[in-house]
């Protein structure tokens, strides 16, 4: 019996080793705060003072990445023709991702310790 015991107690410390400094995984949250910076959100206090290119950017970029925009692409260049959206005019360079960009957003110098800011 306390051979038993001995070996169920070593299998529970051996298996619970593994996990002490363990990276947590990173939530669908943090995944779309990371993609969100990459596409040129500067940072998350202030999104509500983007214009409407830079917004019809990121909403472009993260399309790119797989996401489903909160609106339809076309309707930002369609509601938008009045202002004549750099981002709408044939020829225009779509956004991509940018670590860097990430890393030097004005988020990431604020919150450095955030995973989200981390390479």
């Amino acid at each position: 019996m306390k051979k038993i015991l001995k070996l169920l107690s070593c299998m529970a410390l051996l298996s619970t080793a593994g996990c002490v400094n363990s990276i947590p995984s990173l939530s669908p949250a943090i995944w779309r705060k990371k993609i969100l910076l990459e596409c040129g959100v500067p940072d998350f206090d202030k999104v509500v003072a983007l214009d409407s290119n830079q917004f019809a950017s990121i909403e472009m970029c993260m399309a790119q990445s797989g996401f489903r925009p909160s609106f339809p692409i076309q309707g930002w260049c369609e509601n938008n023709k009045s202002e004549n959206l750099p981002i709408c005019r044939p020829g225009a360079i779509m956004p991509q991702r940018s670590v860097e960009r990430r890393l030097k957003s004005p988020y990431c110098k604020k919150h450095p310790e955030q995973y989200e800011c981390k390479p």
